[in-house]
């Protein structure tokens, strides 16, 4: 089993990704198939179920993207059960201190380094790969904290520093939201900010990753975002690619005079 996004971001690649909160198994495996490096399942801000995602990580398994589940908090339990389903990223949210960004880690290794109870269900093909998996699996997770607030740039060194820390993603509106400039991302404020958490990245020598909050279908947009130190872009996804298609063509029809 391999995680080929955090293959190509140990080797300094971008990697590509899409956030999918519409619990629809054919939408993420054609997100999947449709070049994207790693695929976001969101239960923080969609009405998910365990059966809902599940079927969605049996979907995205059958392409070449990395399965990833967003949390709604860190909660040790939640990250049990999405690992053994599959799952090979986790990510949290809010992660203001290293003792979050710890419990996380670790709730998603095996002892020695962590705390992970033993039981994979999917993702040890349902017994018929245990023991490799076990041997493995610690090294292909990738753990990732989402950075929201003004408290997490305080602390963004020692959460950098935590072992089994493996990148964050700047989540721009609450971030911006925390820095008193709510949806103002092109403000010196904001900016300052994203130019410290990019170069405490570069310290820690760890990837450092961004909710892209410019056009995604805009060269530019990505280019921008990894000319300033970024290399895990979330980039869009189902709601916001759907939103956009609808307001195109209530646009153009209005453009005809209908």
């Amino acid at each position: 089993m391999k995680n080929r996004t955090k293959e190509k971001l140990a080797k300094g690649t971008p990697a590509f990704g899409a956030q999918l909160r519409f619990a629809s198994p054919a939408i993420a495996e054609l997100f999947g198939h449709s070049g994207f490096d790693y695929i976001v399942i969101d239960s923080e801000h969609a009405p998910q179920t365990p059966p809902g995602i599940q079927a969605q990580l049996q979907a995205i398994g059958n392409t070449p993207a990395t399965p990833v589940v967003r949390l709604s908090r860190v909660d040790e339990e939640q990250i049990r059960l999405y690992l053994d389903m599959g799952a090979l990223g986790i990510i949290a949210p809010f992660i203001n201190s290293a003792e979050q960004a710890e419990t996380g880690a670790r709730a998603c290794r095996y002892p020695p380094i962590g705390i992970r109870g033993f039981g994979p269900h999917r993702a040890a093909q349902y017994g018929l790969n245990t023991e490799e998996y076990f041997t493995t699996i610690n090294d292909q997770i990738l753990f990732i904290g989402l950075i929201e607030t003004a408290e997490a740039i305080d602390h963004i060194d020692e959460i950098l520093a935590v072992e089994g820390f493996d990148s964050f993603i700047i989540g721009p509106v609450d971030l911006s939201i925390s820095l008193g400039v709510p949806f103002d991302y092109e403000s010196s404020v904001f900016q300052d900010a994203q130019a410290e958490l990019s170069e405490a990245a570069r310290r820690a020598n760890k990837p450092a990753g961004i909710g892209v909050y410019r056009p995604a279908f805009e060269p530019q947009s990505l280019q921008r975002a990894i000319d300033d130190g970024f290399s895990l872009l979330l980039a869009g996804g189902d709601e916001p690619f759907l939103t956009a298609g609808c307001q195109q063509l209530a646009q153009i029809r209005a453009g005809l005079g209908y």
